[in-house]
Parts: C-alpha cells; structure tokens; sequence
C-alpha cells in the first residue's frame, strides 16, 4: 500500500524558488509560452537569461545550435571570399598624383569582388539579424567585445566624414579596396559571427568550409611552386577573366600580345573576345594575362606571398590541434579523419614555408611558444601526435630548403646589418662617395645635405647661367671645369665626388642636374618663373621638402625595405592620434616625394620612383587609415580575447571528445600567430575575413566553455 504523506503549506520562499526553476528552464530551450499565449510585444517577450544582454522568447539558447542556414553567411565569409579571383575594370583620377603615372583605367583581379563579396555577407547577416528581430528570435550575447567594436566603427565613419579622399576612404585604395564600407562589413561579421555561433555543430560549420577552402588553396599554391601555375594555363585565366569583346585597333597591335598575335599571322578579324585571344596565346606558347610574379612563387589567390603565411598563422595551429585530438580519441575516431588532418597540415606546412615569407616564419615561433606555455605537460602526454607534427614540419622544411634557406638568412642579416647603402654597392664605388642626406627646394633654392654638410644652389630663372653656392656657414663655394665638359666639380674637398651640370632640353627649359656620389644618378631641376623644381621620371615637376623620420637611419633595408617604410610612416602618425586620414589611404599621404631617402635605403635604390601603398604593418596601416583611437579600440578587443583564453586554456584538461575546447585552442594560438605577424604584415580583404570569422568563433567557443564549467 502507497505511503501517503503529508503536504506541506507553500511558502513565499517556494514560490520564489520555483520562478527561479522556471527560468532556468527557459534557459535550456524551453520558451516563453505564456509570453506567446498573451501575444504580447517582442520588448515584453525578453527573457533575462544570464548569458544574453537581449533574448527575445524564441531565441536559441546557448549550447543549442542555430539554423544552419543562418550558418551560410559566415561559411561563405570565412572560407569562400578568400578564394575569389576575377579580373575586374575601373577608373580613377589618378592623374591629379605627382607620384602616379597618370593612367586612369585600371584593372583589378585579386580584391574588388572580395570587396563585394564581404559586402553581400554582411547584407545576408543583417537581413537575417532582422529576421530574428521580427519572429522574436534575436538575442545579444553578453560579449566583451561590443564596445571597442562600436569605438572602432564610430572612429571609421568619423575618419571617413573628415577625409580629403572619400571616394578612396569609402572604397579604399587600388588594388586593395579596403575602404570605409569594408571595415564596416568586418565589424557587421564579427557581431554576427558571435551571436550565431552557439553550438558544436555551428562550430563545424565554420571549421569544415575553412578546411576544404585550405585544401583547395594549398592545392593550387601546390601547382604554382611546382612551376605549373593553374592560372597561367587557359582555363585557368578563361575563369578570372570576363569574355568581353576587344576590338584589334592598331594600338592593340603594335605591342605585346597583339603584336605577337599579329606577328603570328592569327588576327584575321576586327574583333575578338578575351576567351578567343586566350586560346590563341595558348597556340603560340604565351600567356594572355601578363604575370608579375616569379615562378614558382606561391601566391595561390591573395594578391601577395606575404599573405600567404599571414593567413596560414591561423589555419595551422587550428589544424594541428584537431590532428592531435583525432588520434587522441583513437579507435573512436576513424582512421580517414586523422589522415585527412594530417595531409591539410602538410599540405598548408609546404606552403607556408615554400611562400618564404620572414612574416609567417616569426608569427608561427610566437605560436609555438603559445602553445608550449599553455599546454605545457600536456605536450608530453601527447607526444605521439607532436611528434607526428614536428617530423612533418621538418621535412616539408627539407623539401623546400632552397625557398627559405635565403628568406632567412636575409631576414637574420637585414636585422644585424646596419649599412643598408654599402650592401647595394662595391667597395670601390663607395670609398670616396659623399652620402646624400636630403635635398630640399625652397624657391630658387636647392638645398643639399651631403654627409652634415650643406650646400645651397641659388638659381636665377631671368639669367639661368648664374648661380650662386654657400655652405650652412655661408660661405662660397666656387665650380670648377672637369674633364667632361660641361660638368663641373665643387672646388671644396668637403663635396668631392659632386658635380653640377647646366642643361637645356627640346623646349627650351632649363635645368641643373646634380650628381652626388659619381654614379650616373642625376637629380634634374628646372628652373621656373616660380621657382626651381625636381623633375622626377613621370615628367612631373614636385616641390621637395626634408622628410623626417624615425629610426632604420642606416638599415632601411631591414625586411625587405620596411625599415625604410617604418621609419617615413612613424611621423606620419603624429598627425592622426585621434582620427585618421580615412581608411585605406595610406598610399595618398607616404612623403612618395622621399625619392633620396629611397635611394639610401638599399631596397629602393635602383627605383626611387616606387609607390609605397602600404605600410606592411596592420597597426600602422589602421592607425594612419582610422586613427590611434580606433587601434587602441582594436588592442583592447585583442587584448581581451587573448587573457581570456590563455586563463581558460592553461586549466581545461583537453578531453578528446571535446571538439570546441581543442578548436578553441587551436583558433587562439592561431590569433597569436596572426597578431604577431601583423607587426610585418597588413590588413587586406584577402585575409581579414577568414581572422574576423575565426576571432567572432573563438569567442563563441569561450563563452560555450566558460558556461560549461
């Protein structure tokens, strides 16, 4: 016979601890039915779970995964946008630039439609952000990272209202295309990618795309390093080019394709497509797309071998983590899983060291110290699988030792080696050189700084055969007559090896041309009625000014040139402490007047007229771009993820069957990595969208983890 028992009054007590179960509950996916019996308004219908800011009474617990059609966008983000190739025609005013050639058409193939494919994510994202809005589904994590996001962003469109340059702060520049609008997108993908990413299997749904975009990129950097470029073959260029029509004017036929075309005796009609002309180039064994990079270079779809390592920081951590926990769960795990993690991280090894980029080789130290100092003993009780890691590492390091091996040693070299102008010249050629230091036009004055010296060259438009010499001293300096006439030496042992030459071109216009180390480089100045200009290899006259710098004095060519970069950009950051040029305009505002510190820095020496279009440092790029404000915005919304996951990591126990907490780990020492290589390289639409995709994804997995225990 049932006992029965005897019913205790309910107390206020009760009454509170049962609202409190209830809400619990809730918590665990159990909705708001009374909230939907009343209909009441999607503001009454917020739940006040603990892990939400907002959390309407649809919306999806954490822990419980979204829809994976609202996963699209972030799959598409973080795996397909990188991939995308595709010649693309524009103009630009490039013309008003003393520095640019003047050419107003301009082709693209590596970043405008990423650019618009980043753009058609983030519309995807907030369509479906407004569609949790309306069926009473939407909810705001309670997140760290939203406000330094919303400073970055109001900094961004700050910048953007107060630019000399919008329709480059909006778009960005050529070639990069980073603009306002992108770095809005950005910030749009990561919000998204944090308040949808809930779950282990949403976390599938970012890793696996990502995987099989690897696969298919190491592939393809696979066949450039093997001299056996997919996109120098003709299907291969038909993909990544438009089948316009060309017509075959004599211009086109003069030079180059056409010309080889015409030689071959295959044009026979006034028009042809691109498709056509690339099945032609074929026939005579030539490529229809002109390709500036070397062979066997690994540049697979990123626009530059830099990115290549860059983006691969984060994807081999990620990568070798989920290796080693497929062989830690052993039987359990089929033996096709560990072989195809295995072969991914071979396969992106070879191409991160055969891309023989310095950047990449000094993210992944960082990322191994990472890893050493938050897995500590466990390494040791994994040893079967780091073992596996390291034998691979080393011989894809062996495979491609003649890539890397002068990479660097030229990086090691560029950073102990603090006589940049000597390495780029003979001993003999150097010894009784007078160092350029700078030159300056102030009116009719060329101003000239030769080893601390310096020497002032007054012209006279109305009498071009006067001129007058002085020393910071003012005293005079006369010239004397050389062998070749008509140039003539400094009668001054302080400015041996420095000639002047008077000179008059077709038009009339007359000029000195100074040399200052006995090397045919002749700096040419024109006398005008408005004073005396440089003319520099474009025919442009520009005004040049002393450009200050900081640091790389006698080693600008550390880092291929960045010591150079550095040292002009860090001046420049004086000006936007608080807000920035506008974003990506970084190119419009280096000092590309700079052409003697060019000439001294080694890398350049031979083209002083390059283009600096980039900073080769995310932090500083930004910081010109958007401002000091916006980076510090940035810092602290790195700075935070990073502290909370070392805290979290360094004491999880890594247990095999827990899928998040090893991609987790591998997501954050990918982040190291990639911060750290930032320091060299820069922000592009190439690799910004797989980081934002992973960084939104491991805070996610944070959240999840921290909720677990």
């Amino acid at each position: 016979m049932a006992k029965r028992t005897k019913k205790k009054p309910v107390t206020p007590e009760k009454v509170q601890a049962a609202n409190t179960k209830g809400n619990e509950s809730s918590e665990k996916g159990i909705s708001n039915a009374s909230a939907r019996k009343r209909g009441l308004s999607s503001a009454s219908a917020i739940d006040s779970r603990p892990d939400f800011l907002i959390s309407m009474s649809y919306a999806t617990p954490l822990g419980q995964p979204v829809h994976s059609f609202q996963m699209l966008p972030i799959a598409f983000f973080g795996a397909v946008v990188i991939m995308i190739t595709r010649m693309y025609n524009y103009e630009r005013n490039m013309s008003q630039f003393y520095w640019s050639g003047g050419d107003n058409h301009l082709s693209d193939f590596f970043s405008y439609y990423k650019m618009v494919a980043i753009l058609i994510c983030a519309a995807f994202a907030l369509i479906i952000l407004l569609y949790r809005l309306f069926t009473q589904s939407f909810s705001v994590k309670r997140c760290f990272a939203y406000i330094p996001m919303i400073l970055y962003s109001a900094m961004v469109l700050v910048s953007y209202a107060l630019s000399d340059y919008k329709e480059f702060s909006w778009l960005g520049y050529n070639d990069r295309f980073e603009g306002t609008i992108t770095l809005l997108a950005y910030m749009v993908m990561l919000f998204f990618v944090i308040n949808t990413v809930n779950s282990e299997r949403n976390i599938k749904w970012v890793i696996y795309p990502i995987a099989v975009s690897s696969a298919i990129l190491g592939l393809l950097g696979l066949t450039q390093a093997l001299d056996h470029d997919f996109f120098r073959t003709a299907l291969g260029q038909k993909l990544i080019t438009p089948n316009n029509t060309i017509e075959m004017t004599e211009t086109f036929l003069s030079g180059g394709i056409g010309k080889a075309l015409s030689d071959a005796g295959l044009i026979q009609e006034s028009y042809y497509t691109i498709h056509e002309l690339i099945d032609m180039c074929k026939d005579i064994g030539i490529n229809f797309l002109n390709f500036t990079f070397q062979n066997k270079e690994i540049y697979q779809t990123v626009y530059n071998i830099n990115y290549v390592s860059f983006y691969l920081t984060l994807l081999l951590p990620l990568f070798g983590m989920l290796f080693i926990r497929s062989v830690l769960r052993g039987k359990e795990e089929p033996i096709w899983k560990k072989l195809c993690w295995g072969a991914l991280f071979t396969l992106l090894v070879y191409n991160l060291i055969g891309s023989a980029s310095s950047g990449g080789f000094l993210g992944m130290a960082f990322v191994v110290l990472a890893a050493v100092i938050i897995l500590n003993k466990r390494i040791i009780a994994w040893w079967k699988p780091v073992t596996a890691l390291l034998i691979i590492t080393i011989i894809m390091g062996g495979i491609t030792y003649d890539r890397w091996i002068g990479e660097l040693a030229g990086a090691v070299k560029g950073t102990l080696n603090s006589n940049s102008i000597a390495e780029n010249k003979d001993a003999s050629e150097t010894q009784d050189a007078r160092k350029l230091q700078y030159i300056d036009t102030d009116g009719n004055d060329i101003i000239i700084g030769i080893d601390d010296n310096t020497l002032t060259i007054t012209t006279y438009p109305d009498n071009p055969d006067a001129i007058k010499i002085v020393d910071q001293n003012d005293k005079s300096i006369s010239l004397i007559p050389t062998d070749v006439n008509p140039v003539l030496a400094f009668d001054d042992e302080r400015f041996a090896n420095c000639y002047l030459q008077p000179a008059q071109d077709e038009r009339g216009n007359n000029y000195f041309l100074f040399t200052s180390d006995g090397q045919e480089t002749n700096w040419a100045f024109r006398l005008t009625e408005d004073g005396v200009y440089y003319l520099n290899n474009l025919g442009n006259l520009v005004n040049l000014d002393k450009v200050p710098s900081i640091g790389w004095e006698n080693n600008g060519s550390w880092g291929n040139g960045r010591g150079y970069i550095f040292s002009r950009t860090l001046p420049m950051m004086k000006d936007t402490i608080l807000v920035g040029h506008g974003a990506d305009t970084y190119c419009l505002y280096f000092p590309h007047k700079d052409y003697v510190g060019k000439y001294n820095s080694g890398s350049f020496s031979k083209n002083v007229n390059i283009i600096v279009d980039k900073p080769h440092n995310m932090y500083m790029g930004a910081w010109i771009g958007t401002g000091g404000v916006s980076v510090l915005a940035l810092l602290t919304l790195f700075g935070i993820y990073l502290i909370q996951s070392i805290r979290l990591y360094f004491r999880s126990r890594f247990n095999a069957d827990d899928f998040p907490s090893f991609v987790g780990a591998g997501i954050f020492f990918g982040v190291v990595g990639f911060l750290i290589s930032a320091l060299v390289d820069d922000s592009t639409v190439s690799v910004m969208p797989m980081f934002y995709t992973l960084l939104g994804t491991g805070i996610s997995i944070n959240m999840i983890l921290k909720r677990q225990k």
